[in-house]
């Protein structure tokens, strides 16, 4: 069956979605778990001395006896000119991120018994042109070329408009997207114009503002209740794991225990969540009081963490506009990427008429962005459709040129003084392609 893939690699858990082709249409997206039990799995992946790659649950397994050669979150790190070691074996982000990616096409792949037409992968807002073509090389050379790249807030408002009874913005108005995720927040600014969402503006957090902080916290409380030698690795991260699970049941329960003896109520909790929440959603109130209250249309809250139910109640009482909380938000951003990557009939050029509608619906400077934005492919989101710039690089297009925060001009840095040696691709493990890999391999990877 015909299918598109979207893929999200947060900086804690890496999660997927489809949207199927069915009767002559395309489906609304649906997630493929990635877990043995869960939707998502770890963003964990653990590169042996020969080059063999596992990711999540199989790569933490190996953390404790070989920490070095476990990484985290290689996404985040694309572009940054340290690379990981792993061994005695140094890695570019990028590349562990693509070798990711394919895991995650790979295992997709096994379930739909077929390989996507297309994949679209979320990224931060502020990447640059070059930390994209970076992402889009290593891609290429893990046999994965053509893979589009989307910004996550845009992936959360293509989300957003594929919910039922959600009610279309007018071109001109504004979305206001927060996404809070397991370490970082990210707020941004998207304008609706007839051809698709503009990213205005954005703002990202530093480290340990979203859940690991909650985390931190809830771990700390209930230590102080128990006996947990907080000496002991093996014992604080038992307690870790068993908070972490906590905090997810208090979303739907009042009370859970942590421990055989010591309970949470969500009050207790919301009492601990209270000033990182706060600062969170401020960042967005901050990005927000920048623009007319009448032009914003909704705010939207997404990220693992934003089923916290708290977090609705205080974007409530901070934001001067609509509040929607996804019903599954920890997967939003790759259920939005899985509908950005459907097929869509390529709209015609904009005549000088429907130039100047968009004007006066849009503002004064949407027909000098038009040249930019008339070759877009896109019904309810801008697409990031692959192009090739000056650098040869492939490079996704679709952003607004009165974006300020990207800085496509941005010099690639210096490398380090250090043998840097490519990941080999990841062994594709659908179909006859699971000859190469050893049977004891397979079933460590399940």
């Amino acid at each position: 069956m015909r299918y598109v893939l979207g893929i999200h690699l947060g900086a804690t858990r890496v999660t997927a979605a489809v949207c199927r082709h069915r009767r002559g249409r395309w489906e609304q997206a649906e997630v493929v778990p990635l877990g043995p039990t869960t939707p998502w799995t770890d963003s964990v992946l653990h590169v042996s001395a020969h080059g063999d790659l596992l990711v999540g649950q199989a790569a933490l397994r190996h953390a404790a006896t070989e920490p070095e050669r476990v990484a985290r979150a290689p996404l985040h790190r694309t572009g940054d000119p340290v690379p990981f070691v792993l061994g005695d074996t140094t890695y570019p982000a990028e590349t562990l991120a693509a070798g990711m990616i394919g895991w995650v096409a790979d295992r997709v792949a096994e379930v739909e018994t077929a390989h996507a037409e297309r994949i679209v992968v979320t990224h931060p807002p502020g990447w640059s042109a070059y930390r994209r073509g970076l992402l889009h090389q290593a891609l290429d050379a893990a046999e994965l070329p053509g893979v589009l790249a989307l910004p996550s807030p845009i992936a959360a408002a293509e989300n957003h408009f594929a919910r039922q009874q959600v009610e279309d913005v007018e071109p001109g108005r504004l979305l206001a997207v927060c996404l809070i995720g397991g370490v970082h927040v990210e707020t941004a600014l998207l304008r609706r114009s007839p051809l698709g969402l503009e990213l205005l503006a954005h703002e990202g957090s530093d480290e340990h503002e979203a859940g690991c902080r909650l985390d931190d916290l809830l771990v700390r409380h209930v230590a102080e209740r128990t006996e947990t030698d907080t000496g002991d690795p093996f014992a604080m991260s038992r307690l870790r794991a068993a908070c972490i699970a906590a905090k997810e049941r208090l979303s739907t329960t009042p009370e859970v225990f942590v421990t055989d003896t010591v309970s949470v109520t969500r009050q207790e909790f919301e009492e601990l969540a209270r000033p990182v929440l706060e600062v969170a959603i401020g960042r967005l109130r901050r990005l927000t009081s920048r623009v007319p209250s009448e032009q914003l249309a909704a705010a939207l809250m997404a990220g693992g963490s934003a089923r916290i139910p708290l977090v609705s109640a205080l974007a409530r009482t901070m934001l001067p506009c609509p509040v929607v909380v996804d019903d599954d938000p920890g997967t939003a951003l790759c259920r939005g990427a899985a509908l950005s990557a459907r097929p869509r009939p390529r709209n015609p050029r904009p005549t000088q008429d429907s130039k100047s509608k968009m004007d006066q619906a849009s503002g004064s400077d949407m027909a000098d962005m038009m040249d930019t934005m008339d070759t877009l492919i896109s019904t309810d989101a801008v697409k990031a459709w692959p192009a090739k710039e000056a650098n040869s690089l492939d490079v996704p297009i679709g952003y607004g040129s009165d974006v300020s925060s990207f800085d496509d001009e941005e010099p690639p840095p210096q490398r380090p003084p250090v043998k840097i040696t490519p990941l080999q691709p990841p062994r594709r493990r659908f179909a006859l392609a699971r000859k190469s890999n050893s049977t004891d391999d397979r079933d460590e990877e399940r």
